[in-house]
C-alpha cells in the first residue's frame, strides 16, 4: 500500500523524526493506529471501569511503548548550580 502525504504532513513527519519521536516515516501509520486504538479503548472504558489487572497491563504497555534510546542528562545538567546558577545560593 502506498500512502501519499500532503506537504504539511511531510513537514510534521520530518520534525517528528528529527525530534526522535519516530525513527522512520513508516511508523506514522502505526502511531496513528495506536492513537485510534487508544481512543476506542477510552470510549469503551468509560462504559465499564477496568479491573486493577487490566489497568496495570495497559499502564505497562504504555510505559514500554516509549523509546529507550533517549540520552540521560549528565550530573552537571541536573546540578543545583546548573539550574539556579548564582540565584540559588
Amino acid at each position: 500500500m502506498t500512502i501519499q502525504f500532503q506537504p504539511e504532513q511531510e513537514r510534521v513527519i520530518d520534525e517528528a523524526i528529527q525530534a526522535g519521536l519516530i525513527a522512520h516515516a513508516d511508523e506514522v501509520v502505526e502511531v496513528g493506529l495506536e492513537t485510534l486504538r487508544s481512543r476506542l479503548e477510552s470510549r469503551s472504558a468509560s462504559i465499564r471501569p477496568a479491573s486493577a489487572e487490566e489497568w496495570m497491563g495497559k499502564f505497562r504497555a504504555w510505559a514500554h511503548s516509549h523509546p529507550t534510546t533517549t540520552p540521560l542528562l549528565s550530573d552537571e545538567a541536573i546540578s543545583r548550580e546548573s539550574i539556579y546558577g548564582e540565584r540559588g545560593l
